[in-house]
């Protein structure tokens, strides 16, 4: 027994962190990190979204702690989310922190990197709204001082949350780029929106899956954690919209004939990336709907 424990002991290093044998990486939860190099073997998951220009130390994706170890600490690379003490806003996000500590002092843990403008309170649920980004974009719902912890890239709740989704931000930023716009704008967008779903149980059942229920943002407006691949769609179309000209694009353009080219041709995009990502009964739906719309529209276009 005690060899076993002697060998289990050597098995933890730097900063009490698990080295694997073979490899000799030591795993940081989040990404692996390389002793002997001094670096993690995959970039920050938060991405060139956290780089300030004014920070040079920001840059440095693969650095550990800022290339500081003396001062600071990095047990997983994710973070953990702070209440005010009126339970209605942001006091503060620590970038270096676990899951356990985050919880000890109040916290509530969300797997990824969160900026700060990626977190809103809607004064509507009385619930936190904070988007994350770690491979995958995180959506999670919950009150202040939620009890959340770090389980295999998702937010496992024991209390005081009302929702999580989660899609990957590849597949999201491949629709956002061939719609002309960027993951940097969709994050904040899709933290902030707080307006209900437009259009009633009517819009949810033509627009949404076979249980409109569970649908938050087919259809005009909507706020909440996707409720799967149609929805997490849904939402980078109405981002799309909005970021279209000054106003955005709006249901009254749908079969106006009269818009600028560009205008037509950046809703026909838009539709035609929502229908071939929403899938399923909802591609189906979609797609018949939509699909008129991009009729009518390269119609009137060819009359320009």
């Amino acid at each position: 027994m005690a060899e076993l424990v002697s060998s289990t002991h050597r098995l933890h290093r730097y900063t009490g962190k698990e080295r694997d044998a073979e490899s000799g990486l030591d795993n940081f939860d989040a990404r692996y990190y390389g002793s002997s190099m001094g670096r993690f073997m995959s970039p920050d998951p938060s991405g060139l979204l956290a780089q300030r220009p004014a920070d040079p130390q920001s840059w440095n994706m693969y650095a550990y702690a800022r290339n500081n170890p003396l001062i600071n600490i990095d047990p997983t690379g994710l973070d953990c989310v702070y209440a005010n003490d009126a339970g209605n806003g942001v006091e503060s996000i620590d970038h270096s922190s676990n899951s356990g500590e985050c919880g000890q002092n109040g916290g509530s843990w969300a797997p990824g990197y969160v900026n700060e403008n990626w977190v809103k309170f809607n004064d509507n649920t009385q619930q936190f709204q904070a988007v994350s980004l770690n491979g995958t974009v995180d959506y999670t719902t919950f009150a202040a001082g939620a009890t959340t912890q770090f389980n295999a890239n998702e937010s496992a709740c024991t209390s005081g949350c009302s929702g999580f989704s989660t899609a990957n931000a590849g597949w999201l930023q491949g629709q956002l780029e061939a719609n002309g716009v960027d993951l940097g704008g969709y994050l904040p967008f899709l933290a902030n929106r707080t307006e209900p779903l437009g259009g009633g149980f009517g819009m949810r059942l033509l627009s949404g899956p076979l249980n409109p229920n569970d649908d938050n943002w087919a259809g005009p407006g909507g706020f909440g954690p996707p409720s799967g691949r149609g929805d997490w769609a849904a939402s980078v179309h109405d981002y799309s919209f909005s970021q279209y000209g000054e106003n955005g694009i709006h249901l009254s353009m749908y079969f106006n004939p009269t818009l600028s080219p560009a205008t037509s041709n950046a809703l026909i995009q838009a539709n035609s990336t929502l229908i071939r990502n929403a899938g399923g009964v909802q591609g189906v739906k979609m797609g018949m709907f939509f699909g008129v719309v991009n009729a009518f529209q390269w119609y009137a276009n060819s009359w320009k």
